[in-house]
């Protein structure tokens, strides 16, 4: 048998254990006591906004599988891992950006064994229709009078990602700060920017782009000039519902769950 085949398989026997356990005997609940018979067992979610559109679609099919109720909390990585380092009760961390869980891991917040990848963002440039700046690369956001929108360091894996990728084709961040209009909180929040005619480029994932494709163009950045970044998740050491927790995680990296991640425009293999 695959290994595919495989991980699909113990997918399958663990959303039945569970679902078994919801229907059956009472289920354990957030806080560690018991529900009453039949109700759905809870898992809660650290979820990076980036990962909504996708996160919402996994979240419903995999209770209808397991009688598993997962409750996200969806902000910027760096908004929820300080929210966790704060003491925040919850289960499963599913940031924007690998750093941010290996983070978690050096912090004891996070068990490094049950880390799995799920899917690949990779950054754009999101212009106006037509692209009427003639925006084609990244130092064409230093162009006299552009207004630009990026997302802020400190709060979300696209602006970390971001600064990152300017470092990395020797851009200086003064070079384009001086078009600076618009820092965001969340990827979520740049594209609706274009949408509302405020901004003439954003720097955002390729996923997110697309779900607003109908009000802007995107201009790839060569795979070679790029900063590949993977959406990973893991299973938090305080989490009062551990099994349940690495049901949902294997659910979201097996294949049914990697077929919804791409439904939505989100990268499940690594670009090459």
């Amino acid at each position: 048998m695959q290994i595919s085949a495989l991980k699909h398989a113990g997918v399958v026997l663990m959303l039945g254990a569970l679902a078994a356990c919801g229907n059956g005997s009472p289920a354990k609940d957030q806080r560690g006591g018991q529900s009453e018979t039949g109700k759905a067992s809870v898992v809660t979610l650290f979820c990076g906004a980036g990962i909504r559109p996708a996160a919402e679609s996994i979240i419903s099919a995999f209770k209808s599988q397991s009688n598993v109720d997962v409750r996200p909390t969806y902000a910027g990585s760096e908004v929820l891992l300080t929210q966790i380092n704060a003491g925040a009760p919850g289960d499963c961390f599913m940031p924007g950006a690998e750093e941010y869980v290996d983070r978690a891991v050096e912090l004891g917040l996070a068990d490094p064994s049950t880390k799995r990848i799920a899917a690949y963002f990779i950054p754009v440039i999101f212009v106006q229709k037509s692209n009427p700046k003639k925006i084609q690369t990244l130092s064409d956001l230093a162009q006299e009078g552009l207004r630009l929108g990026l997302g802020d360091e400190r709060a979300c894996a696209i602006g970390e990602e971001t600064v990152k990728l300017l470092k990395k084709n020797q851009i200086p961040y003064e070079t384009i700060e001086k078009n600076l209009r618009y820092k965001s909180a969340t990827v979520n929040e740049l594209p609706m920017q274009i949408q509302l005619g405020a901004l003439d480029a954003v720097v955002c994932w390729d996923a997110t782009a697309r779900q607003f494709e109908a009000f802007g163009d995107i201009i790839a950045i060569p795979l070679e000039k790029n900063v590949i970044s993977a959406v990973p998740l893991v299973r938090l050491k305080r989490s009062t519902n551990p099994e349940a927790t690495m049901a949902f995680i294997e659910f979201v990296t097996s294949e049914a769950g990697k077929a919804l991640l791409g439904q939505q425009h989100y990268s499940v293999e690594l670009p090459k």
